[in-house]
């Protein structure tokens, strides 16, 4: 169930007041006995306002802390500016990429994102030609003469090349 809310901090106030025992406050409550213990030992004599304070303390100081402290933030800044990228920052500080561009996204830094190197922009990667055609390559062989058909005559010859596999090597066989 959810954690206690500042209402029901009142109400056991109020049952404390009444002299109730954990188990008839937690019966009223529709809470675990062991909850309304923990509730009550927060603060002696229990004050709502006090209680809900002290939740509200240990709640802010819950969950992961950020390695970014000032130090770190002036180093990752300065690399920024010299057009570095947080790919880069991330490797040599050791740092995970994501996080740098979390602080970047949440304002931390006094840097723009659009001035970020190439941010926004795709690489553009090399298309393999091989499995194109290129008409200034050649002529296809539908559109030969009649006369090589016959091969009657010395120094006709067709060509043809041969790829290798994709990836492993840009090799070709003519044959």
């Amino acid at each position: 169930m959810s954690s206690i809310t500042y209402s029901e901090r009142i109400k056991i106030e109020t049952f404390c007041e009444l002299g109730l025992t954990n188990i008839q406050m937690a019966e009223r409550l529709k809470r675990s006995p062991s909850t309304i213990s923990y509730e009550l030992s927060r603060c002696q004599p229990y004050q709502a306002e006090l209680a809900q304070a002290n939740a509200e303390s240990k709640r802010a100081r819950c969950g992961r802390k950020t390695k970014l402290n000032a130090k770190l933030k002036q180093i990752i800044l300065n690399h920024l500016r010299l057009s570095w990228s947080p790919e880069v920052i991330a490797h040599e500080l050791k740092l995970a990429t994501k996080s740098i561009y979390n602080w970047l996204y949440q304002g931390k830094f006094e840097f723009s994102l659009s001035d970020l190197p190439e941010h926004g922009l795709r690489q553009r990667r090399n298309l393999d030609q091989r499995s194109k055609y290129n008409q200034s390559l050649g002529r296809s062989i539908d559109q030969r003469p009649i006369v090589i058909n016959q091969r009657n005559r010395i120094g006709d010859f067709e060509i043809d090349t041969v790829v290798g596999p994709r990836g492993h090597s840009k090799a070709a066989l003519l044959t």
